[in-house]
């Protein structure tokens, strides 16, 4: 009998057309935030990382079971629709702040840029914050049985805008600096999202045979917090998101910690091509580790990652055991980089090995652990543990500079590198630790 061949609705292709161009704009900036609130606007590390972790991150990791209810409430095309017009104007705010709010405030020096910084950031962040829950939902009504090809390629499209991103932003930022990339490409990228949302894009429609009784009805916004709280007077689960934001907070240092460090032993870095190498090493080698992993337990798969993930952030200490200048420009594959810029490369392709291991299996474990009928609502805080991770992370990664390389610097000391990625690694440590408390003691076991 002859298979038959997996084919998607318009919808399907409208959806992750629209999810590569939002990818897109989203890593265009990504890499060179933290640097632009910094560099170009005067603000503090601290600061900087407060405002792309804290404020930005958190918006788009903890609104999502809010904004799922919204646009289940009143359609995905709408609310897609008034997404990518929050998107668009929060990018193009950000990236003209230097020309707009000098002349509100009056005054050309020293001009304190964090209103206008707060404004367009809230917009991407409440935007960003609807756009997984609409087009995840897209692609589950639209695959049918082919759900897991058709997430399959939702997966790749989120890494293969975020390759795209970053590649035209490398080229648009030397060519047309740092707030270019805001302006030009982020807003761009929006813009051609907003596009697909207006002419080609359509409310997805079930593409099976699908019960009235077994719809979804879509919750209010009261009925949302009900189920928050539902779930949070779960201590087992909550201890469970706890300890996996521990690990969140190393990861949120490549748009943090990492982009800084960078660019204080090479002010040129170009840092959204070492931070490449994370969707570059997904897109290459997930299928591999997936199948390497697949009879493993997800406990098992998620500590492997988180522990690798300390490994990759324990690297960056090397060059510094080895009493080696960091900005030494040393040859690697053909290029001049800084000496601790080659064991950065290494430090965030490990980094990427840990994240194939213990992502997907954090939403796989999520799933199978929630009571029967319960199981979107706990999905729905799958991300809680990344929204933890931006929260308390970010800014922690931006004190850690000042402390450890900005205030050395300015008194003409030595960095204390070795403590910095020693404290970040040790994040990571407690949350191996976590995991490792919860699978013994915590675990009900059949």
């Amino acid at each position: 009998m002859e298979k038959k061949k997996a084919r998607f609705p318009k919808s399907f292709w409208a959806a992750n057309t629209v999810e590569l161009f939002e990818r897109a704009a989203y890593y265009a900036v990504a890499s060179f935030v933290v640097i632009y609130f910094h560099e170009v606007l005067g603000m503090s590390p601290t600061m900087a990382t407060f405002l792309n972790g804290t404020i930005l991150w958190g918006l788009l990791y903890f609104l999502p079971p809010l904004s799922g209810t919204i646009a289940d409430k009143y359609g995905f095309k709408k609310s897609l629709s008034v997404t990518f017009v929050l998107l668009t104007l929060g990018y193009l705010i950000v990236g003209t702040v230097q020309k707009f709010w000098p002349l509100v405030v009056g005054h050309q020096q020293n001009v304190d840029y964090t209103i206008p910084v707060v404004v367009g950031i809230v917009l991407i962040g409440v935007g960003g914050s609807f756009v997984k829950p609409c087009i995840s939902g897209t692609v589950q009504k639209t695959a049918a049985a082919y759900a897991a090809l058709g997430f399959g390629i939702f997966y790749m499209t989120i890494n293969v805008g975020s390759m795209m991103g970053r590649i035209v932003s490398y080229f648009v930022r030397i060519n047309f600096g740092i707030p270019a990339i805001f302006t030009y490409v982020a807003t761009a990228f929006a813009f051609l999202g907003l596009m697909v949302i207006f002419f080609i894009y359509e409310e997805p429609q079930y593409q099976e045979d699908v019960s009235p009784s077994k719809v979804y009805k879509p919750k209010s916004l009261g009925e949302a917090v009900v189920g928050m709280f539902t779930v949070l007077k779960n201590i087992k689960f909550v201890f469970f998101l706890v300890v996996i934001g521990f690990f969140w907070i190393i990861y949120i240092q490549i748009y943090n910690l990492i982009p800084l460090f960078l660019r204080h032993i090479d002010p040129n870095a170009p840092v959204e091509l070492y931070t490449l190498v994370n969707p570059v090493m997904i897109v290459l080698f997930q299928l591999l580790i997936t199948r390497l992993s697949r009879h493993w337990s997800s406990l098992k798969s998620i500590m492997v990652g988180i522990g690798v993930t300390v490994i990759g952030m324990f690297i960056n200490i090397i060059p510094f055991l080895l009493g080696a200048d960091p900005a030494a420009k040393t040859k690697f594959l053909g290029l001049m980089l800084p000496f601790a810029g080659i064991f950065m490369l290494l430090s965030i392709g490990s980094m990427a090995v840990g994240e194939m291991f213990a992502s997907p299996r954090i939403y796989q474990y999520i799933g199978a652990i929630a009571p029967k009928g319960q199981e979107g609502v706990y999905l729905g805080y799958a991300n809680l543990p990344l929204a933890i991770g931006t929260i308390v992370g970010a800014p922690i990664g931006g004190m850690l500079f000042e402390a450890f390389v900005s205030r050395p610097a300015r008194a003409g000391e030595p960095m204390k590198a070795v403590l910095m990625w020693s404290i970040v690694a040790t994040m990571g440590i407690i949350s191996l630790l976590g995991v490792y408390i919860y699978d013994r003691l915590l675990v009900e076991r059949k």
